[in-house]
């Protein structure tokens, strides 16, 4: 049997848990006199006995309980000894069968099991380590601690881990449990006192661990300007905590660095606050923001709120004297606490303040004084609280210490243009001072000539001076305008501009001409096209009368009797009959009713190539129309220039058409390149009688071509 309890000890040590309770147990709660043993139930429910059996060590004496068939058994502190070691024993008895458990030693009057932990304990968690501040137990009077162990699981699990919780021998006995994460996690707890024969308590109650807060809530803020009531409003804005960090608190702390004895102001916000508005003063601020839950607190979040440089509450007056200042102000308002600020406008310069505990009434005049180093720029401050509104601005005010002169140096530079010049000059210590310098003045005046006047703006280190006269001199200065001194300049820098040379003159005047002399063509040729476009805009060509009667003459307007005026007016007189006819070429003759042949002409040389068979160009269907010699039809300069282009683009071939006909009643025919033939006067044929039908006939034909 003792073998067999061996091996289960063993295994419960080497899978990291506790040893199973043993079989019997005699135990008191804390502050009792009576003592309760219990033991499993060993044979059949109802049919089984229990003897009780307790032997103590001084003096030997046993005594025997009968138990029945409960198995519990609650013993009085004078029926046993309790100042001495202990072994007790059960007896189970059912029909004939004994069955007798461990023994079990123990010093009774030690053997305590503690209530189990509240499960309201503070703790915190860092790095996986959860820290708990107990209370020691009421019945603990051991110079060492009580022995502590806990079991955790994550958040949905549902198998527990069970450490063993390391207590450090300090004030309050603080319990560091490792739980190897910075999850959210289930816990429970347990203690038993040091003594050997003591009982572990039983499991407290789920206690919440939540997620470790590793980062404070990144703020989002927008500072608004300063009032006249002398102060602003900062509002603050930040993410949600997420669900595995539980409730979470933010605490904002604001301090206001100028003055020493102003107090730290603290607001803290639940969990479902996201945003929020400080009021404050003129003054530099130092804000923090912390998220703290039930694992503790996550590191601070900082934010520094700059002191407002520029506004409209100044000083009734600000003098200095020997390295002292004395400063005016009015209380807007009524208060209790008022300090003076003068701080060096430096990076990390400390703030130098003088706090001043004292009832004063609106629109009351104080007077401050302090001591000034110079060169450096100061600035000047009054803040004052009131218990109603806190903290607010009666006065601001930049003050630039030091004697500098106002002339500022300058370097002349001279540009390509001889009619340019740039003034730059470093910037002035009294720009970094905000408010001090208004602007730069900037005097130019020509020799013998009035001073002219320009500004440049105060965060400016260079100006630019332009349409100056060639060959010029001029004398110019730069100075600093402040709202104490408004003066003009008092040094002055002289420079001469560069006179234009010979090569330059004739270079630009030879520019000019040929500018002038490109110009007139370039105008002539975009007057023609427009002129020749707005024409055939204005004036388009009058249209053809096809089909129509307005083309027919009548038999007595044919007649040669009646010539057109300018026409061709012979010498002498001659006979209607003699008519002006067209000769075919070889090979054609005239067929159609009303028409004569003609004579055949001779064959064309070999130097003159046959013309192709091609459609005539629209010249010659416009010989519809006749008109007189000397007289154009409308649009005929038009027609003319559409001719030209047409026989350009179809490349025509239009040999010599031979014309017969009789002047001065001789026959004339006409060829390229040659006169009249008296041998040929009697092959013409004479017309016949109404020939003017056939001219129109050969006329509706169409001239005779290729």
């Amino acid at each position: 049997m003792l073998g067999w309890l061996a091996a289960a000890l063993l295994a419960a040590l080497a899978r990291g848990g506790t040893p199973p309770a043993p079989s019997l147990a005699c135990w008191k709660q804390c502050g009792s006199r009576w003592f309760l043993c219990s033991w499993p139930p060993q044979g059949p429910t109802g049919n089984t006995s229990y003897l009780l059996t307790l032997c103590s060590t001084v003096p030997t004496v046993c005594r025997q309980f009968q138990a029945g068939t409960r198995t519990t058994y609650t013993l009085k502190h004078h029926q046993v000894y309790v100042l001495t070691n202990t072994t007790a024993w059960v007896e189970a008895r059912w029909g004939d069968h004994v069955h007798r458990t461990p023994n079990l030693t123990l010093y009774l009057d030690k053997a305590v099991k503690p209530d189990p932990p509240p499960s309201e304990v503070p703790f915190k968690k860092a790095g996986g380590h959860l820290q708990l501040r107990v209370t020691v137990p009421p019945c603990h009077r051991e110079s060492q601690p009580p022995h502590w162990e806990a079991r955790f699981r994550a958040m949905g699990d549902s198998g527990w881990t069970q450490v063993t919780c390391r207590v450090a021998m300090e004030k309050d006995n603080p319990v560091t449990c490792v739980l190897g994460g910075n999850g959210a996690f289930e816990v429970q707890l347990r203690y038993k006192p040091p003594h050997w024969s003591s009982y572990w308590s039983n499991w407290s109650s789920t206690i919440f661990v939540p997620e470790e807060i590793l980062a404070s809530p990144v703020l989002s803020y927008q500072l608004g300007p300063l009032g006249r009531d002398g102060q602003r409003v900062l509002r603050l804005g930040w993410q949600p905590a997420p669900k595995e960090q539980g409730q979470v608190t933010v605490t904002l702390r604001a301090r206001m660095l100028a003055c020493r004895c102003a107090e730290e102001d603290t607001v803290v916000l639940g969990t479902e606050v996201t945003a929020h508005n400080l009021t404050l003063s003129g003054a530099e601020y130092d804000i923090s923001a912390t998220a703290a839950n039930a694992a503790g607190p996550g590191p601070a979040r900082q934010l520094r709120v700059p002191a407002e440089q520029r506004a409209e509450l100044g000083f009734r007056a600000v003098s200095v004297a020997g390295g002292t200042v004395t400063a005016r102000w009015e209380a807007p308002s009524p208060g209790s606490l008022y300090c003076f600020e003068q701080r060096q406008l430096l990076p990390g310069a400390p703030h130098r303040s003088a706090c001043i505990q004292r009832h004063f009434p609106a629109r009351s005049i104080h007077v401050e004084r302090g001591a000034l180093e110079a060169p450096a720029c100061y600035r000047l401050a009054v803040h004052g609280r009131a218990p109603a509104r806190g903290w607010s601005t009666f006065a601001l005010q930049h003050h630039y210490a030091g004697n500098a002169s106002l002339g500022v140096p300058i370097r002349i530079n001279a540009s390509a243009g001889d009619a340019t010049i740039t003034l730059q000059w470093s910037p002035s210590p009294r720009a970094a001072c905000p408010g001090v310098l208004a602007k730069y003045l900037i005097c130019l005046a020509a020799e013998g000539e009035s001073v002219t006047y320009a500004e440049a703006d105060a965060a400016a280190s260079h100006h630019t001076l332009q349409n100056l006269q060639p060959g010029t001199a001029y004398r110019v200065g730069v100075r600093e305008v402040t709202a104490e001194n408004q003066g003009t300049c008092g040094a002055w820098w002289h420079f001469q501009t560069k006179a234009m040379g010979p090569q330059e003159t004739a270079w630009k005047s030879h520019l000019k001409y040929l500018s002038i002399s490109l110009s007139v063509p370039a105008a002539a040729i975009i007057y023609h096209l427009s002129k020749r476009r707005a024409r055939r805009l204005l004036f388009p060509p009058l249209p053809k009368p096809v089909g129509s009667k307005a083309i027919q003459f009548s038999a007595g307007e044919m007649s040669q009797g009646q010539p057109w005026p300018g026409f061709v007016e012979p010498l002498e007189r001659f006979s209607p009959a003699e008519l002006l006819l067209l000769e075919l070429g070889p090979g054609k003759e005239m067929s159609e009713a009303g028409t004569q042949p003609g004579t055949l002409l001779p064959e064309p040389t070999a130097e003159e190539p046959p013309c192709p068979e091609k459609e005539l160009p629209v010249t010659y269907h416009r010989q519809e129309v006749l008109s007189p010699l000397g007289s154009p039809l409308p649009g005929s300069e038009e027609e003319e220039e559409e001719e030209e282009e047409e026989e350009g683009r179809q490349g025509l071939c239009q040999p010599p058409v031979p014309i017969a006909l009789h002047l001065f009643d001789k026959p004339i025919i006409i060829r390229d390149g040659e006169g009249w033939d008296p041998s040929l006067e009697t092959s013409v044929p004479q017309p016949a009688p109404g020939w003017g039908s056939g001219w129109q006939e050969q006329d509706e034909r169409g001239p005779v071509g290729c």
